[in-house]
Parts: structure tokens; sequence; C-alpha cells
């Protein structure tokens, strides 16, 4: 039998809701098919044992290797915690810096890399990796979230690293490491790092970008004060001066509890959909949580998902595709994940996903008659329709109580409904 050389990685499952620590299966690089350790097979007593589910929706309950569709750079599950746009960025511009030093050729990072690349404590949900020879969970380090009090350095050495010619500063590859260690588990395009507050939990600061032309965070914190009124489970948030120009919001990490992980997936996972796919709706989300939700808890969630609609629509936040939703993983099944990402937008002038079966124009009209769908009788729509509108017209005067100019209010005039 020939001997198998591939790297291989064991998967671990750690949230205590799901039982603890469990190794769950090994995944292993096959660069035949993709450049990423698309290949996973579950581990036989994972499956035996009782607590066994569905990473991914096409990862199936059986022994043996399994590979995602040949147009998929990997399973879904393992996606979700790998980095974004940011991180990625980060990860390439510390490999640039590094040959540069070196004097040899940039290495080409693969999928695999930015993977595993990403700090053990600030990785997205329950997954954990770690090399199947033995060694610590991947990429192992104690301060990869580092302290509240270092937010503002972190803030100037974001912005610093965006600006031409910055490559050639001393500080450069220093700027990178206390960049990285924070900032590439984060998905997203925009900077960003993860933190840890007094209380010990772990947080993410959305830093500004070196480009912005108004004061994104100070829009998203008051777009999550409008969402917290008007009902919709968020995490806990505040808006910090770092910079002289404008704000960063900060918001706690919803997959943690405490240091306790918990598991989660993306919409996109759960739904087994792909980024820049056309299609899908908040009624897939809604058929979703109906079949596949926690017990107990699905009627709660589907309110919650067609008031988070009514919202989205209200305040212009059209950027809501199938990442900007998520899951937690229960016992009985999956909880849908506090609200995130919460922007007006000013660029798009539709949704990202259809309001109804499919129409992505912003109406609340089309909403209402999709409310048996989500168990609601008609006259139960409308009231919930009457509450969020009612805190939405109170919009101008949130922005204005944190700090928002007349020309920043009158920018988003065009993009709130009242």
């Amino acid at each position: 039998m020939a001997q198998d050389n591939r790297q291989a990685w064991e998967v671990h499952l750690d949230a205590s809701e799901l039982g603890g620590l469990h190794r769950v299966g090994t995944l292993y690089r096959h660069d035949m098919r993709t450049d990423l350790a698309a290949c996973f097979a579950y581990d036989a007593d994972w499956l035996k044992s009782g607590l066994a589910f569905m990473l991914d929706p096409r990862l199936e309950l059986w022994r043996g290797e399994q590979h995602p569709p040949v147009d998929y750079p990997a399973f879904g599950v393992f996606m979700d915690s790998a980095p974004d746009r940011w991180g990625r960025v980060l990860m390439e511009r510390r490999e640039a810096a590094t040959a540069h030093r070196e004097q040899r050729r940039m290495r080409k990072q693969q999928e695999i890399d930015f993977l595993l690349g990403v700090f053990d404590q600030t990785r997205m949900g329950a997954l954990r990796f770690r090399d199947i020879r033995g060694g610590p969970f991947l990429d192992d380090s104690p301060h990869a979230a580092p302290p509240v009090t270092n937010l503002r350095e972190l803030a100037y050495i974001s912005r610093r690293v965006e600006e031409p010619g910055v490559e050639n500063l001393p500080e450069y590859e220093r700027w990178l490491a206390m960049l990285v260690a924070p900032g590439s588990s984060l998905g997203g395009a925009r900077p960003k790092a993860n933190f840890v507050d007094t209380d010990g939990r772990l947080w993410i600061a959305k830093f500004p970008a070196r480009d912005d032309r108004y004061d994104v965070g100070a829009w998203e914190f008051v777009l999550h004060q409008l969402a917290q009124r008007a009902g919709i489970r968020v995490p806990p948030a505040r808006l910090d001066a770092l910079s002289e120009r404008y704000r960063t919001f900060c918001v706690s990490r919803f997959d943690r509890m405490g240091e306790v992980r918990r598991m989660y997936a993306s919409a996109m996972t759960l739904l087994e959909r792909r980024d820049g796919q056309d299609g899908g709706s908040y009624l897939d989300l809604a058929e979703f949580i109906s079949d596949q939700g926690a017990r107990g808890h699905v009627a709660e969630d589907l309110a919650q998902l067609f008031r988070r609609l009514l919202f989205n629509i209200l305040v212009g936040n059209r950027d809501d595709h199938f990442r900007n939703h998520g899951f937690i993983r229960e016992a009985s099944g999956w909880r849908l994940a506090p609200a995130f990402d919460v922007n007006p937008s000013l660029s798009k002038q539709d949704h990202a996903i259809a309001v109804n079966e499919q129409s992505t124009i912003g109406d609340v009209t089309l909403a209402l008659e999709t409310a048996e769908l989500y168990r609601l009788t008609r006259a139960q729509a409308q009231a919930m329709l009457q509450e969020v509108r009612g805190v939405v017209a109170d919009w101008q005067e949130v922005a204005q109580h944190f700090g928002l100019t007349g020309v920043e209010v009158a920018r988003m005039q065009g993009v709130m409904q009242t």
C-alpha cells in the first residue's frame, strides 16, 4: 500500500455547549484538485460519539475522505474561519516584506496558508487546527489579541500601512507583525483588529480606512443603536475616538462567551452558496431556520429574521449578502446569530439578496406579503413594521447625539426610509 505523504491537520471542535473539545476529523492538503487542504475525513470516534452533526451541509456523516465541488475552493465551514480581503492583504504584505529582507522571491500564498495562518486565539467560531504530527493549535500565540490599551497605536498603524511607499520605512515589518496577529482572522475589506477588553472579552475594532470620505464607524454605531432599540439582537458595541478624523466602531465577538468558543457558520455555507453567486433571498434563510433551527427557538428566530429584514430595508443596509448573516450551533440545531455588519449603503440601489422570492428592491410592502413564511400573521407583521419604523424615524436625532454633522446627516437622507 502506498504511503500517504500528504500534509494533514487534525480538526477539533471546541464548544462547551456541544460537548467540549473533540477531534472531529482530519484535513488534507490536496494539490491535485485545489490549492486548499479541501479533502476532509470525519474521525471515527466522533461519528460514534452521539454528539456528531454535519459540520457543513456538503459533509455527510460517514467514514472516508470527502471533497468539495470542483469549482469550490474548500468546504464552506473551513472558509468561514479563513481571512477575507483585509487579513489576506496583511499576510501577503508580510510575506513580501520577509522575501525582500531575505533577498528571495516571494512565495505565493495558497488558500491553506491563509486558513492555517490565522491565530488560534482569534479564529472565528469553534474549529481549531493542529498538525497531525502533534504540537499546539495553529497558529498559536498568546498575544494574538492585544489589550484595549494598544488600540490607538493599532489605529495609527492601520492607516500608515495603506500609504504609498510605506514598505520602504524601517518600521514597516514591525507594523505588519503588530497587525497580522490581531487582524488576520477577520473578514471584510476594511482595516480591523481583535482586542481584549478590560473585562477579558474578545472584541473587534473596525478602524477608519485611508480613503474614507465620511465617518463610516460612527454610522455603523448609529445603525447598531437603532437596531437594538428596534428589538434586533446585536452584540454589545461602542464608538471610540482613536484618531483625529473619523471614529472606530468596536463590537463584542458574538462567537465567544467569555473565553468559551461557539460554533459559527455563515449563511453562505449553510445554504450551499458561494461568493458572487446570483440569486437567493431572505426566504431561503427562513426556510433553513424552519428546517434546521434549534428546538424551541424556531418561531423566535423567524420573527427575528423578519424584523431584521424590515430594518435593513428602512435603513438602507443593502450589502446584506449571505456572508453577512450567520448561525450559531446549539445541541439541537442552529440559532440565528446576532445581526452584524449593518451599514447604510450609499452606492448600492438594491439589496444583495431578494426580499421576497425574486425582487431585490427595498420595499417593505414586498416583505409584508411574505409574513406567513416567517410564521407571522399579517397583523403581527404590520405591528412589527410600525415598531421598527417608529425607531428608524429618530435616526437623525440619534446621529446628531453621536456627533454626526449636518453634512453627514444630509448624506444619508436618500438612504433612510421614514
